[in-house]
């Protein structure tokens, strides 16, 4: 077997099953992709759909709750039969795929979401005690300080309404990441556009147009760090950059390459996934005005479970990483085979009507709410707990100072050119 290939008799037998049409991963960024997600749900849950990359015959989407859970549940141990390291198949990252593409690929397999243990663990131990709860919640004197500033800055324009992406969902979290990882102030918009460049490789799209801008983000990332990480050995900080340098440079816990490939990912995802948490989010309680208005009543008391009801409702990360099939394994009745892919569906999972009922409206009430909005198993969102507390800090300021707000009805929304993230561009918004 050459890399990443499959018989054509297998790549047969397993549409053959099908009931629906092969699951096309490029959806226009502009559209709804519900009724695409509740109609594979409900008629066709695992479907061998095509391929996001052009070297694979097809990959296996899951678009029930059960059917990912039951995915992320297997992930949890080290002898896992799936897993991010196409290595275990013999196979290499970067197999098969243009030569431009090679610093993309370097990079990726050594992203968090790309290994597993014990390398996994390994990387993710230096990481994880900068985003425990304890160290999150230290943070929110200044989550608060940089929120209220905002909104002081909006009602001194006096203006009768502004653009909620530009003006808070898109800096926020830009600001909050940098300072946590140590970015500088003045390289922000730099880092900003590094991150979007990065985030392309994500949404491969069955062509290697995405990868080939990632590589040169890839690149660009590491001709930024550089200056950054000797800045830091100079004169060790206190923030993300600086432990995991020290721990890098005490005992070797990272090399040089895990060094760019988790501080570039982790700038990446901490900006683009909050920015459609927060956007989508607002959105959507301003289109349903009564759970706007019950949150604007009682905000702190309301705040937690509306915060995670918006997680579920928005799936910030819609398509998390891919995982490969290391042993056949079975999921939802359905046998997949060493060497064939596996894409959990996150957006169409949490609006599964068997496990939130009336999914497709906003309760922010809902309580318990099993959602999936930072996968599951190993691979579970390092940034949680962060992510949490910067959602419920702003949008409790929201109800509390700015209750009126409400959708501009002559606007045209506005998408982020993403397939991975589904994020709002722009977000017009009347204070009257």
């Amino acid at each position: 077997m050459t890399a990443f290939e499959l018989s054509r008799e297998r790549l047969d037998a397993n549409e053959a099953r099908n009931s629906l049409p092969r699951f096309d991963p490029r959806i226009d960024k502009d559209l709804d992709p519900h009724p695409l997600y509740d109609q594979y749900r409900d008629n066709d849950p695992i479907n061998w759909g095509l391929p996001n990359d052009p070297r694979f015959g097809g990959m296996w989407y899951l678009f029930r709750h059960s059917d990912c859970h039951q995915l992320f549940r297997m992930g949890l141990d080290e002898d896992s039969p799936i897993g991010g390291m196409p290595s275990k198949l013999g196979w290499d990252f970067g197999a098969g795929a243009p030569d431009a593409t090679k610093d993309y690929f370097e990079m990726r397999k050594r992203f968090l979401t790309a290994q597993d243990p014990p390398d996994h663990t390994r990387v993710r131990a230096t990481v994880s005690k900068w985003f425990s709860a304890k160290r999150v919640e230290e943070c929110r004197p200044r989550i608060e300080e940089v929120v209220n500033e905002m909104i002081d800055e909006i009602e001194a324009e006096g203006a009768a309404g502004f653009d909620f992406v530009e003006k808070i969902a898109a800096p926020l979290p830009l600001i909050l990441i940098s300072e946590l990882m140590g970015v500088p102030v003045a390289d922000r918009d730099h880092v900003h556009d590094l991150s979007a460049g990065l985030g392309a490789g994500f949404d491969i799209d069955g062509t290697w147009d995405k990868v080939l801008i990632a590589a040169g983000a890839a690149r660009d990332f590491r001709t930024y760090l550089g200056p950054v990480f000797a800045e830091h050995r100079s004169a060790h900080q206190d923030d993300i950059i600086g432990g995991m340098i020290e721990a890098a440079d005490a005992d070797g816990a990272l090399s040089e390459l895990d060094l760019y490939a988790t501080v570039s990912i982790l700038i990446q995802g901490g900006q683009s996934t909050m920015q459609s948490l927060l956007a989508n989010g607002l959105h959507g309680l301003l289109s349903q005005p009564d759970q706007w208005n019950l949150l604007a009543s009682n905000p702190d008391g309301l705040v937690f479970t509306a915060t995670e009801e918006l997680l579920r409702f928005t799936s910030p990360a819609q398509r998390p990483p891919a995982r490969w099939v290391y042993e056949d394994v079975e999921i939802g009745g359905q046998e997949m085979r060493r060497g064939e892919v596996i894409q959990p569906m996150l957006g169409a999972a949490d609006r599964d009507p068997e496990v939130f009922p009336d999914p497709h409206r906003i309760d922010i009430t809902r309580s318990p709410n099993a959602h999936l909005a930072f996968g599951g198993g190993v691979h579970r969102c390092v940034g949680s707990t962060l992510a949490r507390l910067e959602g419920r800090v702003l949008f409790a300021a929201l109800a509390r100072r700015m209750p009126q707000l409400r959708l501009d009805p002559s606007a045209e929304l506005r998408y982020v050119d993403r397939l991975a993230v589904r994020a709002l561009a722009t977000l017009p918004v009347l204070l009257e």
